[in-house]
């Protein structure tokens, strides 16, 4: 079974969630993004968990308010059930102008829960 349009869409605004909750400092919705035993690794560090992602969330948006996540070129592919898939990332600083801070690449692997399409792990490499 390959991936619905609905779960394409459902897909695209986890990404979006994703982006919104960390730059809100939204700690537990950036990790409700995520499964319970989930994993990040952006590079410096990885989070597992609930709570470990959760206060990554939150730090990120304490310590750069002015941080704004932008994912593009999204591709995802899937049986149904789990999914493949990834982004390019632009991240900046719009506090005192708007400087780029970040580029890189989103490798994502998903779940569907009984909650939703759900990231399992996603690993940011930094161009």
């Amino acid at each position: 079974m390959t991936l619905t349009a609905e779960d394409l869409t459902l897909i695209n605004a986890l990404y979006a969630r994703y982006n919104t909750a960390i730059d809100t400092g939204d700690g537990a919705g950036f990790a409700a993004c995520f499964t319970p035993d989930g994993h990040l690794d952006t590079g410096m560090g990885g989070q597992t968990g609930t709570e470990a992602i959760a206060a990554f969330g939150t730090g990120t948006h304490e310590t750069l308010p002015g941080l704004r996540h932008q994912s593009n070129n999204i591709v995802v592919d899937g049986d149904g059930s789990t999914a493949s898939g990834g982004a390019f990332l632009v991240a900046y600083n719009v506090e005192g102008g708007y400087t780029v801070m970040a580029t890189g690449r989103y490798t994502d692997e998903l779940a569907k829960t009984d909650a939703g399409w759900r990231f399992t792990s996603r690993v940011f490499v930094a161009d």
